[in-house]
């Protein structure tokens, strides 16, 4: 089983060289970062983060 800390949440491959994405806060590889693929990974983690949740103060 590989290293979670060495996979890239973008391509999902085990690679070195990782930097945390200062976003999500996962590993991301210098390949991936800066690509489209990047961002629509991150659209889909943060796609449905706010739903349900409700303001308390209302």
């Amino acid at each position: 089983m590989d290293d979670f800390s060495q996979i890239c949440f973008v391509c999902s491959r085990p690679k070195e060289g990782m930097h945390r994405h200062p976003q999500v806060n996962l590993p991301i590889c210098n390949d991936c970062s800066g690509t489209d693929a990047e961002k629509q990974a991150l659209d889909d983690l943060t796609e449905g983060l706010a739903e349900g949740f409700v303001c308390g103060c209302i």
